[in-house]
C-alpha cells in the first residue's frame, strides 16, 4: 500500500482534495428504487471519495458499505481481501482504493447479483465514480499533473546523481544518455512514479535501445538481465 506519510523522491505531490459536488449524476436505471437510496450513494460520493492532485478518484475503505450495499464488516472483507495492495493507498490516516479497483468491481458484482434493486444500486454508484473521474475537476487536476510531467521528465538523469551506464555500472555517461524507466507501463498507469527519479536508470544510448530491444519491462527484469550479461 502506497502511503503519503512515507518518503518519496517523486517530483508530483499528491494531495487529495474533495470532490466538486457539481460532476454529472449518472441514470438511475431502476425506476422502482426509492429514491432516497440513490440519494445515499451521492451523499457518500461527495463526502467521502476525493481526488488527488495526480487526477486520479480515490474511494475510502468507509465508503464501501454504502456503495457496495453490505455491512460495515462485509464492506471490510472486500477491502482488504478483493481490492490489491498496489490498488490501495494510505493518506492522513485514511485507508483508500484507487478508482479504478473499486469500478471493476463494482462491475463484477453488478452482473452476478440476483436483486434488480441491489443491481441498480451498484451500478450508480459504478456510474457515479466514473462521472467523477471523468469530471471537470478531475480533468483539470491532469492536465496540471500533465504540465509538471512535461516539466520535469528532462531534469530526471540529473536529479538520479547517477554518473555511469546503469547496466554495465562502469561506462561513464556520454552526451546522449538518458533516463530510462523501468517498468515502462507506468508511464501511462502512476504519475507519481513517472517522475521519480528512483524508479529507472541512467543509461546510454546503446544500453537503452538494447534495453528495449530486449522488452525489459520492469525493475526485477532489468536486474536479472544485468547480471546475466555481465562477464564471467
Amino acid at each position: 500500500m502506497r502511503s503519503d506519510d512515507s518518503e518519496t523522491k517523486s517530483k508530483l505531490l499528491v494531495i487529495l482534495k474533495d470532490v466538486d459536488p457539481n460532476y454529472k449524476n449518472p441514470e438511475r436505471r431502476n425506476e422502482l428504487v426509492k429514491p432516497e437510496k440513490y440519494d445515499s450513494i451521492d451523499q457518500v460520493a461527495i463526502d467521502s471519495i476525493r481526488i488527488g492532485t495526480n487526477g486520479v478518484a480515490y474511494v475510502p475503505e468507509s465508503a464501501f458499505s454504502g456503495l457496495f450495499q453490505l455491512s460495515k464488516a462485509k464492506a471490510a472483507y472486500v477491502y482488504e481481501n478483493q481490492i490489491r495492495d498496489d490498488e490501495k493507498r494510505s493518506s492522513g490516516g485514511v485507508n483508500y482504493a484507487h478508482s479504478s479497483a473499486v469500478v471493476g468491481l463494482l462491475d463484477k458484482k453488478a452482473q452476478e447479483v440476483r436483486s434488480s434493486d441491489t443491481q441498480a444500486l451498484l451500478q450508480y454508484a459504478r456510474d457515479t465514480i466514473i462521472n467523477i473521474s471523468d469530471s471537470t475537476q478531475a480533468q483539470d487536476l491532469r492536465r496540471k499533473c500533465d504540465t509538471l510531467t512535461a516539466r520535469v521528465l528532462p531534469t530526471l538523469r540529473r536529479e538520479r546523481g547517477v554518473t555511469v551506464d546503469e547496466l554495465d555500472d562502469v561506462t561513464p555517461l556520454g552526451p546522449c544518455a538518458a533516463f530510462h524507466h523501468t517498468n515502462p507501463k507506468e508511464i501511462h498507469t502512476d504519475p507519481e512514479d513517472v517522475v521519480n527519479p528512483d524508479k529507472g536508470r541512467n543509461l546510454n544510448k546503446d544500453s537503452h535501445t538494447e534495453v528495449h530491444r530486449e522488452q525489459i519491462n520492469d525493475e526485477q527484469q532489468f536486474e536479472q538481465y544485468k547480471k546475466a550479461r555481465k562477464p564471467t
